[in-house]
This record gives C-alpha cells, sequence and structure tokens, in this order.
C-alpha cells in the first residue's frame, strides 16, 4: 500500500513559525524574570541562611512564575486575531482556563513558601500592605477560577458572571504593579523595575489595540 503524504501548505509553516518565534521571545523573558532574585537579591534574602533562605528564595521564583502566569492570562483572555491565527479560538479557550489554574497554584505556593520563611506575624501589620495587598489579589484570582469552574453548580448566570470576570480581570494586574513594586526592594529600581513597567505597559497596548480592532469590526 502506497503511503499518504500529508503536504503541509506555505501558511501553516507560517503558523508554525510564528508560533516558535512566539513561544522563544516568552521563553527569554521567563529566563530574565527568574534570574532577578539570584542577580537582584532582596534585603530579606541577605539576612536568611540555609533552609529559610532557600525557602524565601522559592517563594519568590514561585510567585514570578504566577506573575508571568498572569501575563500569559492577560494575552489568552483577549486572544486578538494574532493568537487566534496561530493557535485557534478552541485551544486559546483551553489554555486559558488550564493557565487560569497554573496562576492560582503558583500563586498559592508564593504564599505557602514565603510564610514557611518568615513569621506570620511579622506580616500581619500595616507596614505589610504590600504583603496584604498580594493576599486580596490571589483571593480575588481564587474566586475567579472557583467561578469559571463551578459558574452553573453556583447557578451564576452567564452574563452577570462574565460582567464580574472582566472587572476582576483587569483588577488583578493592578493589585500586581502594587504587590511587586512595594513588596521587595528587587524591584524598586533599576532594570526589574523598568522590566516589569515596560510589559505591564506593552500589555495595556497590546490589549486596547485588540479591543478598538474588535470594535472597528463589529460595525
Amino acid at each position: 500500500m502506497e503511503k499518504k503524504v500529508i503536504k503541509t501548505g506555505p501558511g501553516q509553516a507560517v503558523r508554525r513559525g510564528k508560533a516558535a518565534l512566539l513561544v522563544a521571545f516568552l521563553a527569554l523573558l521567563a529566563a530574565g524574570a527568574l534570574s532577578i532574585p539570584f542577580f537582584y537579591e532582596s534585603q530579606t534574602l541577605w539576612y536568611k541562611v540555609g533552609y529559610d533562605k532557600t525557602l524565601l528564595r522559592g517563594g519568590q521564583l514561585a510567585g514570578l512564575v504566577a506573575a508571568m502566569s498572569l501575563f500569559v492570562q492577560m494575552l489568552l483572555g483577549v486572544r486578538g486575531s494574532f493568537l487566534e491565527e496561530i493557535f485557534g479560538v478552541v485551544r486559546l479557550l483551553r489554555w486559558h482556563r488550564t493557565n487560569g489554574l497554573i496562576l492560582f497554584a503558583f500563586g498559592f505556593l508564593h504564599v505557602t513558601l514565603v510564610l514557611s520563611a518568615e513569621e506570620l506575624t511579622s506580616l500581619i501589620n500595616m507596614k505589610s500592605w504590600p504583603e496584604l495587598i498580594g493576599a486580596l489579589m490571589l483571593t480575588v484570582i481564587f474566586a475567579m477560577v472557583i467561578s469559571g469552574l463551578f459558574r452553573r453548580q453556583i447557578g451564576l448566570a452567564y452574563a452577570g458572571w462574565r460582567l464580574m470576570h472582566r472587572v476582576l480581570a483587569y483588577t488583578v494586574p493592578v493589585l500586581l504593579a502594587i504587590h511587586v513594586l512595594f513588596v521587595s526592594d528587587s524591584f524598586a529600581h533599576g532594570l526589574p523595575m523598568a522590566g516589569l513597567l515596560t510589559v505591564l505597559g506593552a500589555l495595556a497596548v497590546a490589549i486596547l489595540r485588540i479591543k478598538r480592532l474588535a470594535r472597528l469590526q463589529e460595525r
């Protein structure tokens, strides 16, 4: 029997090329972000030794993974023609749901590791308001994940859930920026701070552009 050879058209090759470039770009950003706890140590790490230092650094790494997952989640949420052309709507929606779980998991791991290295009483006071902002953010993410997974069981109407989800989705990045910029001196100046603000600014511009194009197409 003759074997059928599946030919790859030029369009599919272009999509694969774009996907590879996008993945490589995100991997480069991730590598840079995950190097911050090593090259821009926070002052809290200076006073930690042994197991506590490992836990705290691990907590910072988990927090950075959660932050990057949030950035990806924002792009998956708005999608846009560029991502839809490369990956397809169905796949993006599936990734959006899966990435939401990853985001919460690493956010929870971040809190767990940090609390294991620090005394809980030292974090529950007004001086630790950036940590409290982080706790609020994790609570909001948890509410979004649970309401998304069990919307029908909870009894939420789709229109109401979508409005709530959209409002909270725009609230979380603001909470993240406040939490990261004030909770650790690693992001107080220099390259980490510039990188964070650049990524947030680029995401804001991309989302606004995608929303604007979507409105123009609806007319």
